[in-house]
């Protein structure tokens, strides 16, 4: 895991993503999706063919996770071809225990390094769990927006510590929600855990009804977790602002501010607004794009930002 750096009191994005790079991730929600599922059976020709090629330090991605050295790639592109989100289930089935959250993140891991694709990652999900979720002496609620397949709600609810903590998770693509519920009740977390298929900014309602239930009337979320289209971070903000669902305390955790960024978004959270205090984790970009000529992990970094 790489060195957390926190930038106190303010946040300020200083690296500059490529443009062109930066524009593939800026797309939206349904352009981002179309990519990803497509991208999976390119891969599997792609990746198939170039494994002697591959350098292992560029193959095994940035995690930092154990490997699993008995998956040969020939062997492996053959069995477990990645067409559509849902071809990821067999090879968790396979290497995950059910009910063992932990080993479904390692699942995760392994597959995404054999087919590149979103997700917290190793480290980033340690640095959210450690300097963020374990800190919270009460954490009973959390809301996400953008869950893929997931890995992150996995990752946020396996540190839970009080049983009536629970997790609403919002997914803006059918077929991305349907796995997630999937790997959340084969990780044993669907009693904590909801998956709700919508657009962020077209869930407040529900949300709010859900911070309302496990927190309280008139009660913020504890925790706030952005990882969705990265155009939708700032008005999606101020629509759970307006919504009460962030309140004082609540603190809103945002992926890839640095890269590729989140348009205005550092901006409006920067602490010399006074709206937030705001701190960066630093760590590498999770979707190692290896299939990519002299591609170079870049730099990026989680805001963690408490509502004053």
């Amino acid at each position: 895991m790489r060195a957390i750096a926190c930038a106190r009191p303010r946040a300020r994005a200083h690296a500059v993503a490529s443009t062109s790079s930066a524009h593939d991730h800026r797309a939206s929600a349904s352009t981002v999706s179309r990519r990803a599922s497509s991208l999976g059976f390119a891969l599997s020709t792609a990746l198939a063919s170039n494994v002697s090629t591959s350098s292992p330090a560029r193959a095994g991605g940035s995690t930092g996770a154990p490997r699993d050295d008995d998956d040969d790639d020939v062997d492996f592109f053959t069995e477990y071809p990645y067409a559509k989100p849902a071809d990821v289930i067999p090879y968790v089935e396979r290497k995950a225990r059910r009910g063992d959250p932990a080993s479904v993140l390692r699942a995760y891991d392994a597959f995404g390094r054999k087919y590149p694709t979103y997700k917290l990652g190793a480290e980033k999900s340690a640095l959210y769990g450690n300097e963020v979720l374990d800190t919270i002496e009460d954490l009973r609620c959390v809301v996400e927006i953008g869950t893929f397949l997931g890995y992150s709600a996995i990752a946020t609810a396996m540190r839970f510590r009080d049983p009536a903590a629970r997790m609403l998770c919002v997914e803006f693509e059918e077929r991305h929600a349907d796995v997630a519920r999937w790997a959340i009740d084969y990780a044993g977390l669907s009693d904590r855990i909801e998956v709700l298929t919508r657009a962020g900014s077209d869930a407040v309602d529900e949300a709010r009804a859900f911070v309302n239930r496990v927190k309280g009337e008139g009660r913020g979320t504890d925790v706030l977790f952005l990882d969705h289209a990265k155009e939708r971070y700032l008005p999606d903000l101020k629509l759970y602002e307006d919504a009460g669902i962030v309140r004082q305390g609540t603190i809103v955790v945002a992926d890839n501010v640095v890269y590729p960024g989140a348009p205005g978004y550092l901006e409006y959270v920067d602490s010399a607004s006074k709206r937030y205090d705001t701190r960066l984790l630093e760590a590498m970009f999770e979707y190692d794009q290896i299939w990519k000529k002299d591609w170079v992990t870049p730099k990026d970094a989680l805001s963690v930002s408490v509502r004053l």
